[in-house]
């Protein structure tokens, strides 16, 4: 809260909170006053200051302190000379104001209204007088215009740094001043005051009776006026200001509610009103006054950029009114400051009308007002710097910044005539802008909140000061503004553009709204370009909404939907984890929503419904109208996150609000998404206070028309409703009311004029879309061979960690076996891709299995329920865990497709010294895993690829070879049969394939009967007839063998089936068969086409074409041959196609499908759909594949009865004994 050094003696114990930082010696104590006191003395001052009071808050007390710390430093040569003490309530020390750590001690005052504390003169004048200061500065706003400080000041022999109370007074008050003006001869604009003269008194002030002859005291008198003057008129608090107190009005309903509401604002405060001056400009002359009855005139500015009275650019020099005219200007303010002794800054403003130069007095504030850095930046006087000087006396002759702006020698002492002396007349243009904590999307209404971090690169020719640091706060007592941004240049021109860059430069994170990327849009219009707005220019832009902030909606709405889906599972894990300590293990509907959920966004009546996937612990996959976009996210230290989607980066924030969600993109903007609400609902935009409502209980109100008052930022505020009907109070006047609270219900007058939400239909696309950005729902593998292979792992990593597969991976029919095959297809040589490469990220994937399931696997046998008891680690490494273990079954499936495709790809060809290292470790460790608990199919493939592994294939082939030609023909049925793991490897059905080709025609024969007698273990076969005749094989030109045999499902007695298989060599020799066929005369239920040699490739993508362009061919022979098919009484065609080196591959042709391929069966086993059944239940549902392997279905199936019952089937076949170990 102190300074660091003030902040060390307090936890030391040398000084009480409050009191000021001591200097580090007596010497430096004596040096530092001695330093200040030879300026004084130097310069012509009365008096030393050195300890101040700054009774203030926000923006004024940071750069007062500021700016006087470095006048200090530049002209004494230290910071220290001078001594701040702060008041500092509960709300500022709260929001971490920045005020309170620049200053040097600090007096905790009273919380809330500044009637309590910055405004309460008595707390300042007893803070002054026990803190021992020698100056107070007032600043703006709060008490800085009210006559009985400075002079309770003064009795105390405290000064006051600015104009003395009688003139004060006079000047001050915006009806006193407008008198002086008009009894000294300055235009004025027609108000209610018109012709009422005084003399000024003595003591500067002006006769009670002409004063309150010029007030208003009731709305009565308002409306008997504007009659005379005619409306437009503006309605003002004397006292206002910063846009309190003052209410344009219209017609005599306006005049009424302005009424209201300017007296609730600035309570007790006398009320004047003045004709609207449309067309006008508002230029202003920054007036200084010394003690000895001088004042300067430091140019002026232009400040017609306003909101509801309220600045929000503010410039100078002023260039739409010429030199001479202006300088006129300045000397009629001068003479009129003179004329009643006025000391200290103040601000004379006009309205200027360009058509006929003519300057109209609008008032004189009798105190520094916020845009005086814009005065600094043209002049080089330092404002702030020049008040403490003029309160020590010194002439404003002998200040050095004032001589500087009049050119001549700063330390001489030669005279100054203000009024006919000539300053240096400036070359730069500065234009400033207010950041202010206002919502530009909701008519600038304050807001209030966190402010996590503001972040501003100054520049040579951009500079900026803010009242708020990291991690403060703007209260609802705050005033709005927490910022001030300059730039200048050369020309106007010059200096716009660099405030613009600064403006988009600037970030702001944090709960409240704030304007620059409107402000940005603003400069940008062409009535600002050419300088041609005026006082009413920007309020008639808000109220037509011609200044938007331009983005692409499809693109704000898309990161829209991205921040919500982070926050979403953000909320989620938070909740799980809070449980998870409590010893609550999380339900799994509660964990689904961590992989699949839905958001929403809805903006300009269009509702976004988007489907999102979580596909890891960093990406997403955002579904709307199937069309699919992949975004991939990194949050930052700051909480801001990085979102890739495609070639494109953009840095996000936001937050969810009870009524909205705020999004900023960094260098787009802000965009605010509004929660779809019930318009009989009438809820606060904004934190606030309840002042009261417009109609009764129970009243009929229009559409549109205000309903309440709410008090916010020192403002009085009213709201609207959207539809008409009769209102209901929730509340109380008085009440506290935050954003989205409840203020009122509405019994709709007519339910059917509301405006519905339209849900949004048709493509959804980025702006600038390449092609990787929206993919097809119904991607294929070879969509997904577009992506890297380590895109391909991290996205079945992710499924292994529990998370969703993207679409791409899982829809269109693609299974996740079939998907992580895919690894090896990025194997090319050529392109420097190795099957090593592969292998890693193979093992990459088991470890990520292994790193998951170890420990559920070591819960299996009675220990499943002590989850969180068990484990070691933190509650968020334990909830990956569980999300991992969610996802078992499909972790599962995807091992053990990638020690098949181990299994069928480099084991099998023999390429075991390829394999890395870390793989062996792996298999030994998942063949130990427990064959319960789900894990019994990985265990038995890793036992089985150990095996294989310490078996090279050469061996295998040889040892299989060896037992073809020495086992009789009569014991093949019992080596077929075998079921233990070692034989069944050594006779697995795609080894056997492989003989098909051998040159014994001996081992083809028995290698073909083998493979038949295990295709169809599952039923009772006999009759095996091997047919070889020349005769037969003369009719088939190509065939090489074939075979009869009947067949019945065991156990089934009187039902013999026909089975038929034909051997041929090769492609062509298969498509022979269309030409000349000579199938056996019997009727036949199965027929078996088996090509003993057909081309394959090493590289997946590539053997994938190879086998699409061969199942063509194979497509065009069915086509030929139905008809002999039907003849024979066919039911079902197996064709297989034994690949070299490669997994055969089976293709499925139906009479039930008009002979055409059933291609959800391609690579099943060739008895496996008639033993699962597929065909029959087919007959019932409309099937859709989920996952399909050589001995399993898993498929989702869905009524075609009633169109809508869902069930999910998983049939597999086994001929090996089934056991738990």
């Amino acid at each position: 809260v102190l300074s660091p050094l003030s902040s060390n003696l307090i936890r030391e114990g040398h000084i009480e909170e409050g009191q000021s930082r001591p200097p580090a010696s007596r010497m430096e104590a004596l040096l530092s006053a001695s330093r200040l006191k030879d300026y004084v003395d130097a310069h012509g001052g009365k008096r030393v200051l050195k300890r101040i009071l700054i009774a203030n808050n926000g923006m004024a007390a940071t750069k007062a302190i500021m700016s006087m710390r470095q006048w200090a430093f530049l002209e004494l040569g230290s910071q220290s000379e001078l001594e701040f003490v702060v008041m500092a309530s509960k709300d500022d020390l709260e929001a971490n104001a920045e005020f309170i750590r620049l200053a040097d001690a600090y007096v905790e005052v009273p919380p809330g209204k500044n009637t309590n504390n910055y405004a309460n003169v008595n707390l300042i004048v007893q803070t002054a007088i026990k803190e021992r200061v020698d100056a107070v500065w007032p600043g703006w706003g709060h008490a800085s215009e009210n006559p009985a400080l400075p002079k309770a000041l003064s009795e105390a022999g405290i000064v006051f740094m600015g104009p003395t109370a009688p003139v004060m007074h006079a000047l001050g008050d915006k009806i006193a001043s407008t008198i002086l003006a008009q009894s000294s001869k300055v235009p004025c604009i027609p108000w209610n005051g018109d012709g009422i003269m005084a003399e000024i008194q003595s003591d500067g002030s002006i006769p009670e009776e002409p004063f309150k002859k010029a007030c208003l005291q009731s709305y009565e008198e308002a409306l008997e006026c504007v009659r005379r003057i005619g409306y437009p008129v503006v309605l003002k608090a004397s006292e206002g200001g910063g846009g309190k107190g003052i209410r344009k009005c219209t017609n005599d309903e306006e005049l009424k509610v302005g009424w209201e509401q300017v007296t609730a604002e600035v309570v007790g405060s006398p009320i004047f009103m003045m004709q609207l001056c449309t067309g006008a400009r508002h230029l202003e002359v920054q007036l200084v006054g010394d003690e000895y009855g001088q004042v300067v005139a430091l140019i002026g500015r232009d400040c017609s950029t306003q909101r509801r009275f309220q600045k929000i650019f503010e410039e100078g020099p002023p260039t739409v009114a010429d030199k001479d005219d202006f300088r006129e200007a300045e000397k009629a303010a001068q003479r009129l400051a003179m004329s009643v002794g006025y000391r200290g800054a103040g601000t004379v403003e006009y309205l200027y009308k360009p058509e006929n130069k003519g300057f109209y007095f609008l008032e004189l504030n009798p105190r520094l007002q916020v845009e005086h850095p814009v005065t600094e930046g043209i002049t080089g006087v330092n404002v702030p710097a020049l008040q403490l000087q003029i309160g020590m006396g010194i002439p404003l002759e002998r200040v050095p910044d004032i001589r500087r702006f009049y050119g001549i020698d700063p330390n001489g002492d030669s005279k100054i005539d203000f009024l006919e002396d000539k300053y240096i007349y400036p070359d730069r243009h500065v234009i400033a802008a207010r950041i202010t904590a206002e919502n530009p999307d909701d008519a600038f209404r304050p807001t209030s909140g966190r402010i996590e971090r503001v972040r501003f690169q100054s520049s040579p020719n951009c500079w900026g000061y803010f009242s708020i640091g990291h991690s403060g706060a703007i209260h609802e007592f705050a005033d709005s503004q927490f910022g001030h941004l300059f730039a200048s240049g050369p020309t106007r021109e010059h200096a716009r553009k660099a405030l613009q860059l600064a403006l988009k430069n600037i970030l702001i994170v944090g709960e409240i709204r704030n304007p620059t990327e409107y402000l940005v849009e603003l400069a940008e219009t062409e009535e600002f370009k050419d300088n041609t707005i005026d006082t009413a220019w920007l309020d008639k832009l808000i109220a037509e909404k011609a200044v938007n902030v331009k983005f692409n909606v499809n693109d704000m709405v898309f990161y829209g939907a991205c921040l919500k889906s982070f926050l979403h599972m953000q909320a989620q894990k938070e909740e799980i984890i809070d449980g998870m300590k409590r010893g609550h293990l999380p339900l799994e509907s509660t964990l689904n929503l961590l992989q699949s959920f839905q958001v929403e966004i809805a903006y300009n009546s269009v509702k976004y419904n988007f489907q999102v996937l979580c596909t890891g612990p960093d990406t997403f996959c955002l579904t709307i109208n199937d069309c699919d976009i992949e975004a991939r996210f990194r949050r930052q230290p700051d909480g801001s996150l990085y979102v890739r989607a495609g070639d494109r980066v953009a840095q996000i924030s936001g937050v969810e609000e009870p009524m909205a969600m705020r999004l900023r993109v960094e260098g787009r903007g802000t965009l605010t998404f509004p929660k779809v609400r019930d318009p009989s609902e009438l809820r606060s935009d904004f934190n606030g206070k309840l002042v009261r409502y417009l109609h009764a209980d129970g009243a009929d109100i229009k559409e549109g028309e205000p309903f309440v008052e709410l008090e916010a930022m020192k403002m009085i505020m009213s709201l609207r409703t959207t539809v008409a009907g009769t209102i209901h109070h929730t509340l109380a006047p008085g009440a506290i009311v935050g954003a989205g609270d409840l203020l009122a219900t509405l019994t709709l007058a007519d339910p059917s004029k509301v405006q519905m939400i339209k849900a949004f239909s048709g493509p959804f696309s980025l702006s600038n879309t390449g092609p990787e950005m929206s993919m097809s729902p119904q991607g294929s593998a070879a969509d997904l061979l577009a992506m890297a292979g380590p895109s391909i792992t991290e996205a079945i990593s992710g499924v292994l960690c529990g998370y969703s597969a993207p679409r791409h991976l899982s829809g269109g029919g693609t299974s996740t076996v079939g998907i992580v095959q895919q690894i090896f297809s990025s194997i090319d040589e050529a392109d420097g891709l190795s099957m090593s490469d592969a292998l890693e990220e193979c093992c990459k994937l088991i470890g990520t299995f292994l790193e998951n399931e170890r420990f559920f696997a070591g819960l299996v046998g009675g220990d499943e329920t002590q989850t969180i008891k068990r484990f070691q680690g933190d509650p968020e490494d334990l909830l990956g865990k569980i999300m991992a273990h969610t996802n078992l079954s499909m972790a599962v499936g995807i091992i053990t497709s990638i020690l098949r495709s181990l299994s069928d790809g480099p084991v099998l060809e023999g390429e075991v010294a390829a394999l890395p290292p870390c793989l062996l470790t792996q298999l030994e460790e998942l063949s130990k895993f427990p064959g319960a608990g789900g894990y019994g199919p990985v265990k038995l493939l890793a036992a089985q690829l150990l095996t294989q592994m310490k078996k090279p294939l050469a061996l295998r082939r040889e040892e299989v070879h060896s037992m073809l030609i020495d086992t009789p023909r009569k014991d093949l049925p019992k080596v077929a049969n075998a079921y233990d793991a070692e034989r069944r490897m050594y006779f697995g059905l795609d080894l056997i394939s492989s003989f098909f080709s051998d040159s014994d025609n001996s081992v083809r024969t028995k290698a073909a009967e083998v493979f038949i007698l295990r295709t169809y273990r599952g039923y009772t076969i006999s009759d095996m007839e091997i047919v070889d005749s020349k005769e037969v094989i003369d009719g088939t030109p190509g065939a090489v063998l074939h075979l009869q045999w009947s067949f019945s499902p065991p156990g089934v007695v009187g039902s013999h089936r026909k089975g038929y298989a034909i051997v041929v060599p090769s492609m062509e020799d298969l498509e022979s068969l269309g030409k000349s066929w000579k199938m056996p005369a019997t009727e036949l239920t199965d027929v078996h086409i088996l090509v003993a040699k057909v081309p394959g490739d090493k590289s997946a993508m590539k053997h994938g074409e190879v086998v699409k362009a061969l199942a063509s061919k194979t497509a065009d022979l069915m086509s030929k041959i139905a008809g002999l098919l039907d003849e024979k009484k066919a039911q079902y065609v197996d064709v297989l196609l034994a690949h070299a080196g490669r997994s055969p591959s089976h293709l499925h042709f139906l009479k039930t499908h008009g002979w055409k391929e059933v291609e959800t069966y391609r690579n099943m086993r060739a008895t496996l759909p008639k033993l699962i059944e597929l065909p029959r239940i087919e007959a019932k549902y409309n099937m859709t594949p989920l996952q399909h392997g050589r001995v399993f279905a898993l498929d989702l199936g869905v009524s075609k009865a009633d169109k809508k019952t869902e069930v999910i089937f998983a049939r597999g076949s086994s001929h090996l004994v089934l056991t738990t170990d």
